[in-house]
């Protein structure tokens, strides 16, 4: 999957927000370049970052014996 990430640019830090995404790069550059083009601050940076999901491990319900003392 691929992520259309919009930075804006503050003083001392950056906000990042998803834009869009897609799971076709030819897709995403083509988004990247119409934010880019529509983008009038100067200080909003529009990017593309490859998205993979981590890995899943299943859970393992665990049972606990409670003694009766």
């Amino acid at each position: 999957m691929y992520l259309i990430i919009k930075e804006i640019k503050l003083s001392n830090t950056s906000i990042y927000n998803v834009a869009s995404f897609t799971d076709n790069l030819d897709k995403a550059s083509d988004m990247l370049q119409g934010y880019n083009l529509i983008e009038k601050e100067e200080n909003v940076v529009y990017s593309i970052v490859r998205y993979e999901q981590p890995l899943k491990l299943n859970t393992l319900k665990v049972e606990r014996e409670v003694a009766n003392g």
